[in-house]
């Protein structure tokens, strides 16, 4: 890793995509309860320990009957069976099913050994007939209709889910139903988010002259949690540079992973660029990025460092870009990156040969097509553009310039709630 001494190495996006994502891998698991597992990664692959349906039951209420016995039932000859008991869900028959029987069976109750068909109730008719009732079919019925075998759904030894998996409400009630009452997962990474300038109030503090609200610590902060994260220190320090340097070494002995916001440029007053020097392992990047060229990275002892710049769309993207990914591969995570969409371009965007621009933008659909337009000015201070966003919009480095109407790719965020097919 450079040092911070020297000039800021010069990146593309790839290769700091790269540089970050070869330094992490997956991290501690651990074991939580179903009711805490949601939107974990599964650890490693969950093995059915039983066959789901665990036994061959009826898909309908109806007759569980011998399907040979119906073989020439039709409209003009009703075949006619003696119906001798009722299986319920949860209850077992009582008895073998004989050549002539039948018994009328609940949707889920198990089959009665001898039963090879279900003849659903909307296509019967019964009469009283002692001493058992008689229930009279008018087709022949095939084996196997309206029957669920077990097994059918996931047989014993098969994998259930994968490792790696964000598990969502249908994968933990597939996981109930095998009988697992708690999971392997990824732990959430413990994660430090620094601002700094001695500008900055708390969004509950009246402004002073020449101050603006700290907002990108309390975004990062949801932010990170919402990447399965678990924020364990915040905290804001002022342009020191001996406070910033003490402020990060407390938060790497405390934490897996260090994100500083602001103070990584070539001004006067950067003191995060100016604390790094003592730290070691940690290199100043200049990444062919906009927004968010200026940034520290390194991992020092171990942990995780990233140093943001200080404005908001930077902020969120190089999070996003970079940040996010590697808080999900550090928790095991088989899919790290946000869904890419193809989308074409609503108007003309120029950008920089050599530079990758991620233009925040909104989504609409249009004969048959996603159409991106830019969320507003893309000045890097405003925080209005992502607010309204669906997502970035990305022109690619080998680009001078997106035509409108060009193909592109996007990165979602989020879906629109309006305008989709």
């Amino acid at each position: 890793m450079a040092s911070t001494g020297a000039a800021p190495e010069q990146l593309s996006f790839a290769e700091a995509h790269a540089r970050v994502l070869g330094s992490v891998s997956p991290g501690a698991t651990e074991r939580v309860p179903l009711a805490r597992a949601r939107g974990r990664a599964l650890a490693g692959d969950l093995v059915a320990p039983i066959a789901l349906p665990p036994f061959r039951n009826s898909s309908m209420d109806g007759i569980a009957a011998r399907s040979a016995d119906l073989a020439g039932a039709s409209p003009a000859h009703a075949v006619a069976l003696s119906v001798t008991g009722t299986i319920a869900a949860g209850h077992t028959p009582s008895r073998v099913l004989s050549p002539g029987e039948a018994m009328r069976i609940m949707t889920g109750a198990m089959l009665p050994e001898g039963a090879d068909t279900v003849v659903p109730y909307e296509e019967l008719s019964f009469e009283p007939a002692p001493p058992f009732e008689q229930v009279h079919v008018t087709r022949a019925a095939a084996g196997n209709e309206n029957i669920r075998e077990a097994g059918e759904d996931i047989a014993p030894g098969a994998i259930a889910v994968a490792a790696g998996t964000e598990l969502d409400p249908y994968s933990l009630s597939l996981a109930a139903a095998l009988g697992v009452i708690e999971l392997a997962v990824g732990a959430a990474p413990r994660v430090a988010v620094i601002s700094t300038g001695d500008e900055l109030v708390e969004p509950r503090e009246p402004l002073r002259p020449g101050a603006i609200r700290d907002t990108n610590r309390p975004m990062l902060g949801w932010l990170v949690e919402d990447a399965g994260g678990r924020v364990v220190r915040s905290q804001r320090v002022g342009d020191d540079p001996a406070a910033v340097g003490a402020a990060i070494r407390l938060a790497l002995a405390e934490c897996d992973v260090v994100l500083t916001i602001g103070g990584v440029s070539t001004g006067d007053f950067d003191p995060v660029r100016q604390s790094l020097a003592i730290l070691g392992d940690i290199a100043l990047w200049r990444v062919a990025m906009k927004p968010g060229r200026p940034q520290a990275f390194g991992t020092p002892g171990g942990k995780l460092f990233f140093g943001l710049p200080g404005n908001p769309a930077s902020v969120a993207c190089v999070f996003d870009l970079l940040v996010r990914p590697a808080l999900r591969r550090m928790q095991g995570f088989r899919s790290i990156e946000r869904p890419r969409l193809p989308v074409t371009s609503a108007g003309t965007i120029h950008s920089r040969a050599g530079r990758t621009d991620f233009i925040r933008a909104r989504l609409a659909w249009h004969d048959g097509r996603w159409v991106a337009t830019p969320a507003g000015s893309q000045v890097s201070g405003h925080l209005t553009p992502q607010a309204r966003a669906h997502g970035l919009l990305v022109v690619a480095a080998e680009r001078e310039s997106l035509a409108a109407g060009g193909a592109a790719e996007f990165i979602l965020w989020r879906w629109p709630s309006e305008g989709a097919a």
